[in-house]
């Protein structure tokens, strides 16, 4: 069976296609339908539709919390689809499906980073230096396959230091990146804050400039 499937992850980003690959049972008690290993190269494309920022102060306006931080440990998840309630099929492609359909649809795979916190440079609430928060991405290898969204950079487990600019998806999920590109940045020499991908803003320049930058916009 070819899937193609729209799903809401964690309200942040579109997933706007998940995969054209084979479907099979596992044969385990639930039947439940799992893809196929991919041939050759085990590789499954997500495709995802993020919200785009003009300017480092629009990102850091939406933005929950900003922090600085490290990677202490990954988990590979799956993470299954919210089930909102806007009956518009592009705002929301389950509509139309009753509750236990929608409760079918294929999990996503995510990646869950721990982040020890350093620092935090806005947002209020109950983030503190200190603390360890989880932060979750599209995509991630589990059972041997792969599921590789292009925009996205994994966050590496050592010791680089980083810069996230986060959503809250609640007390029960991890944060989310507002954009894989333009949210995430390194922090080099002198702490300068270097974009990670070519998508970032290159002129935020050091963390304590971003942090007046926050000031300001919130």
């Amino acid at each position: 069976m070819t899937a193609v499937r729209n799903v809401l992850v964690s309200g942040t980003a579109l997933l706007a296609a998940v995969v054209l690959v084979g479907c099979s049972t596992d044969g385990s008690p639930e039947g439940k339908a799992k893809p196929k290993a991919v041939a050759a190269a085990d590789v499954v494309p997500y495709a995802a539709d993020y919200p785009s920022y003009d300017s480092v102060d629009a990102l850091v306006k939406q933005s929950d919390v900003v922090i600085t931080g490290t990677v202490i440990g990954t988990q590979v998840r799956e993470l299954s689809p919210e089930a909102p309630t806007n009956d518009d099929p592009v705002a929301n492609p389950q509509a139309g499906l009753s509750p236990e359909e929608a409760a079918e649809s294929d999990p996503v795979v995510v990646t869950v980073s721990s982040i020890k916190v350093s620092q935090v440079l806005s947002g209020a609430g109950d983030v503190k230096a200190g603390d360890t928060i989880e932060v979750s991405q599209l995509g991630g290898t589990l059972d041997g396959v792969t599921y590789k969204e292009q925009e996205t950079t994994a966050l590496a487990e050592d010791s680089t230091e980083y810069v996230l600019m986060l959503a809250d998806q609640g007390d029960k999920n991890p944060f989310d990146l507002l954009n894989p590109q333009q949210a995430l940045y390194t922090v080099g020499s002198g702490d300068e804050v270097t974009p990670v991908a070519e998508g970032g803003f290159d002129d935020i320049g050091t963390v304590d400039e971003l942090a007046a930058k926050a000031a300001e916009a919130k």
